[in-house]
């Protein structure tokens, strides 16, 4: 277990990994030097349209809040995937992947252990409710809570946390820093970038053989291509 104070030296760490005082990383962000500093010893909490200035000037939300970063080796996933051209095949293309993975692992789930498995659940998730799915919520269940006792949890009014788990807001670092803590999920996955669908399919891809991939890449695309945009 770590402190949200482990954030706020990794935020000093990464300012200066950039060569830069606090004046010049407060106007990239789009802040004043005071309330930059404010945010650096703790006095307000890093907001969630924050964390994605950081991100888009380079900050890691994930080495930002879990102090490591997540590289799954899956570029002929991402290749395969990309070589869609309409966006709604490319989600029934993904939607298809992580039902075919889903259905293939549940053979062998009992051979499947430690953060793979967890993935796994995540995946499964996914896949059955896709485009309404919410990883917050998919972690209040996990742990078999309410949304009363996740929000005192999470040191939350239940007003805010029903927002979060809804997805209309993104959560602040510190909620963030808790949800990974409670869970040990990726960070960004709480937060619903375009990718988090092939990213949480990266996760369990390293699993299968080339053979076995070059086969769930085909059958996806080649679907996708055929019956995407009529399904």
């Amino acid at each position: 277990m770590g402190e949200y104070t482990d954030v706020l030296k990794r935020l000093v760490m990464y300012r200066k990994s950039l060569g830069m005082v606090q004046t010049e990383v407060a106007k990239k962000v789009g802040i004043g030097q005071e309330m930059y500093s404010y945010i650096e010893n703790g006095s307000i909490k890093i907001s969630g349209e924050l964390l994605i200035e950081f991100m888009r000037i380079g900050c890691s939300t994930d080495e930002l809040i879990a102090g490591k970063e997540y590289n799954y080796e899956a570029d002929d996933l991402e290749a395969a995937v990309n070589s869609i051209a309409a966006e709604e095949d490319r989600n029934f293309a993904l939607k298809l992947l992580a039902e075919l993975i889903v259905n293939k692992c549940g053979r062998k789930r009992e051979s499947i252990t430690g953060e793979t498995a967890d993935n796994m659940l995540m995946l499964d998730a996914l896949s059955k409710s896709w485009d309404n799915f919410s990883m917050t919520c998919f972690v209040r269940k996990k742990l078999l809570l309410s949304q009363i006792d996740m929000a005192e949890r999470l040191g939350l009014g239940i007003k805010k946390y029903r927002a979060i788990e809804r997805e209309t807001i993104y959560p602040d670092a510190e909620t963030l820093f808790s949800l990974y803590d409670m869970s040990h999920y990726r960070p960004i996955l709480f937060m619903n970038m375009k990718d988090r669908k092939i990213q949480i399919l990266k996760s369990i891809w390293g699993i299968f053989t080339s053979a076995e991939k070059e086969k769930l890449l085909k059958y996806a695309v080649y679907s996708a291509e055929i019956f995407g945009q009529e399904v």
